[in-house]
């Protein structure tokens, strides 16, 4: 019954995008008429693209988002094609769509901020009218390789088996795997709850999982970028913050910063964390390099307790 009326309210919900080759791709549009710019979304591994949501209204009048969900992933046809460039072509594809002729920001979270600096990087003139690409919490695809094989790895596998055996089961609508503060809005957690119990979301997750291994490593950006790292991550915090540092090295125009007290989920499912990500989305993009003097901090900035009291 959650996926069955969580599939119908995502088709109420959502637009579908149609492709040149009949398939479709699950949207959501919103570029008001006076926007003068927007935002490209790219989510995360297993997430839906509602989870932007805090994101989203937190972004000024004047700007515009497109999300959508990846092929495979709530109402969009799965693909039998992998790899960066039938993604790139999606994304090139969204583009001018919906956003041509006004300037972007490519924001993505997770495996989708390791997708949208790609693009930018690789894809050909995909960097034009780009104004910034904003890594959240990113993946970084050496670090990954490098984990093949070791108990990280075989816990990650083990994990997304479990999943589907769980969504398939129905046992993940009682136990979600993510958003299990449920720190949306009630639609929103349900509409969450049942894109997870969808075995499916999980079997896309783990190919996309071993498919990040090969993916290359970004050495140039040509645009600003802005690197967000969740402060509080699961395991070691110091190698976390090194990891991120690098990734955020590939731009000449760059800044690090950090969001206090979140963690790898919490920097778009908290609304406090969430806003602070929108400020930077839609904020002057950096104009310069870190410097050799940059050391990563997040001292003099207000802690998620302290903005949740303010909202209060």
């Amino acid at each position: 019954m959650t996926r069955y009326t969580g599939r119908r309210e995502r088709a109420r919900r959502y637009q579908l995008h149609e492709r040149p080759d009949g398939s479709l791709v699950e949207v959501d549009v919103h570029i008001p008429p006076h926007a003068q710019r927007v935002v490209l979304f790219d989510n995360g591994m297993g997430a839906p693209q509602e989870y932007w949501d805090w994101v989203c209204g937190a972004l000024p009048d004047d700007m515009g988002y497109v999300r959508f969900s990846r092929p495979g992933y709530g109402l969009s046809t799965p693909d039998t094609r992998y790899g960066l460039e039938p993604h790139f072509e999606l994304l090139q594809e969204l583009r001018d769509t919906y956003i041509a002729g006004l300037p972007v920001v490519l924001a993505g979270h997770s495996l989708g901020g390791y997708f949208v600096a790609a693009y930018a990087s690789l894809h050909p003139d995909a960097v034009e009218g780009v104004t910034q690409v904003v890594m959240i919490d990113a993946t970084e695809v050496v670090s990954l390789r490098h984990s093949r094989r070791t108990d990280v790895d075989r816990w990650s596998h083990q994990r997304m088996l479990m999943e589907q055996v769980f969504a398939a089961t129905g046992l993940s609508v009682f136990r979600p795997a993510m958003n299990t503060n449920q720190q949306y809005r009630p639609d929103i957690n349900r509409s969450y709850t049942a894109f997870l119990s969808d075995s499916r979301t999980w079997a896309k997750a783990y190919r996309e999982y071993r498919d990040a291994m090969t993916y290359p490593e970004l050495s140039g950006l040509d645009c600003p970028l802005t690197v967000v790292t969740a402060e509080n991550n699961v395991g070691d915090n110091t190698l976390h913050a090194g990891i991120q540092a690098r990734l955020a090295v590939i731009s000449e125009r760059a800044r690090h910063h950090f969001v206090a007290g979140s963690d790898h989920e919490s920097i778009l499912a908290v609304r406090p964390h969430a806003e602070e990500v929108a400020e930077l989305i839609a904020g002057e993009p950096p104009a310069g390099p870190l410097g050799s003097s940059w050391q990563p901090s997040t001292k003099g900035r207000r802690s998620a307790a302290e903005r949740v009291e303010e909202l209060a």
